[in-house]
């Protein structure tokens, strides 16, 4: 399945870029989080209109809705089929914003879909959860500043490795702080071990780039890693 990463600077650019990477043949959009502000901000109707047009899934990113930091799925009839909120919420936005208590998968033309938003990525019971669930790629909306792009990738390459899942990752382009630098990983097995491969990385610069991702390329990971998980409990010597 062709997914596309679109590092927009504004919401112009956003469907601009959105329109050329489905006209490319992308079948999943992602946007990064927080690109703009606000949810009054992103120009839904215009993604549902694309969405629609190209029978695709968009996901606009994830913003701020005033009570939470939520990711809307517009499925291919152009309709908000669900809303993936951000579990755990980072530093300040705890004063002022809900958490969420739930998120959302999804399956598009035979692949389960996962969406986890930025901060959620650093807690690894919420991809294993996905995981279990049958997951295959996950899709990450994220807002990392440049001094914090490393550490975010080591987070995205072991939550990879623990699950034998793609991630996908949209980060935010507003220089000087967000770089952009958006990536896309998959386990890939070499030898006797198994990498989580970098398969495509943007730049800093606004554009889009779509990445074909085949999970049947590393299902006999998921298999093998899913037979290994063990339910087991905690005994406390005093």
């Amino acid at each position: 399945m062709k997914f596309a990463i679109v590092q927009p600077t504004n919401t112009f650019t956003a469907i601009q870029l959105t329109d050329e990477a489905l006209k490319a043949g992308a079948e999943v959009i992602l946007l990064p989080e927080k690109w703009v502000r606000h949810l009054d901000e992103v120009p839904l109707t215009d993604f549902q209109r694309l969405a629609k047009k190209y029978t695709s899934y968009v996901i606009p990113g994830a913003v701020e809705d005033g009570v939470s930091v939520i990711s809307p799925v517009i499925d291919p009839n152009g309709e908000v089929k669900g809303i993936a909120k951000k579990i755990h919420l980072f530093e300040e936005e705890k004063n002022r914003l809900f958490p969420g208590s739930s998120t959302v998968i999804f399956t598009y033309r035979g692949i389960k879909i996962g969406i986890a938003i930025c901060y959620d990525v650093d807690f690894p019971e919420v991809i294993r959860q996905m995981f279990a669930k049958g997951v295959e790629v996950v899709l990450v909306p994220s807002k990392i500043p440049q001094d914090g792009i490393e550490l975010w990738r080591e987070y995205l390459r072991v939550r990879v490795l623990e699950n034998r899942i793609a991630i996908v990752n949209a980060n935010t382009l507003q220089l000087p702080e967000y770089p952009g630098m958006s990536v896309v990983y998959i386990p890939m097995k070499k030898g006797r071990y198994v990498y989580a491969e970098k398969v495509a990385e943007m730049s800093s610069s606004e554009n889009y780039l779509i990445i074909d991702i085949n999970p049947l390329h590393y299902m006999d990971l998921r298999v093998s890693r899913l037979k290994e998980y063990s339910n087991f409990e905690i005994n406390e010597i005093s």
